[in-house]
């Protein structure tokens, strides 16, 4: 017996280590090491994954974990060895399949459609917003509207319909960045951009019509 367990441990492979990944990931990768990974991640991917896939569970893993590799593979010399490899992997797998299931929430969701709507009823929440907690008394409650409506102006004159859509989406409704990077035919760093750019004009508009910007860009 003692004889079967020497020679069962002997025949095991050892467990790779964070160089051990790395290198053998590093291009031209090693098969047998892409398919030892993808054995883990599906492994980790269903049970933190399961309570937000309805069905075909199983499937939406596989594929997940297909697009995760690729995007290990490209960042695998980003990899610092502050955690397991492994652990790194699983997070990157994680962060792809949660994205995915944002994109699938959010895909019949037109952009264009939350501008129109919001162009109707925006005047209708600008009414209602206001820069304090407090219920304002009348004649604080008039200023604060008078103020909100020149906003409002401003938003029209300023930024453009791209600026304004993606504002809207990433602001006002929540919607998932990557999500309206993809419906604008952009990616993350421009749309990040994009915005900061808007909220500049936005600030310097404010600055010369004497309000304050930081107040009012809390609003937004």
């Amino acid at each position: 017996m003692f004889n079967w367990f020497k020679k069962s441990n002997k025949n095991k492979k050892p467990s790779r280590s964070n160089e051990d990944w790395v290198e053998q990931l590093t291009p031209p990768p090693s098969e047998e090491s892409i398919s030892h990974l993808r054995i883990i991640l599906v492994r980790g991917l269903k049970p933190a994954l399961y309570k937000y896939v309805d069905r075909e569970l199983d499937q939406f893993v596989e594929d997940t974990v297909q697009d995760a590799l690729l995007k290990i593979l490209d960042k695998v010399d980003t990899f610092r060895g502050e955690s397991k490899f492994t652990t790194w992997a699983m997070k990157i797998a994680v962060r792809e399949g949660l994205s995915e299931l944002r994109r699938a929430k959010y895909k019949d969701i037109s952009l264009n459609d939350l501008v129109a709507n919001d162009d109707e009823s925006g005047r209708d929440e600008i009414n209602q917003m206001s820069f304090t907690d407090d219920q304002p008394g009348p004649d604080r409650a008039t200023h604060e509207q008078m103020i909100l409506q020149r906003v409002q102006k401003m938003i029209d004159e300023e930024l453009t319909d791209k600026q304004k859509t993606a504002m809207n989406a990433l602001m006002m409704h929540g919607i998932p960045i990557e999500v309206v990077a993809d419906q604008m035919g952009t990616n993350r760093n421009a749309l990040y951009k994009l915005v900061h750019d808007a909220r500049l004009k936005m600030k310097d508009r404010l600055m010369a019509e004497g309000i304050d910007p930081d107040e009012m860009l809390n609003q937004l």
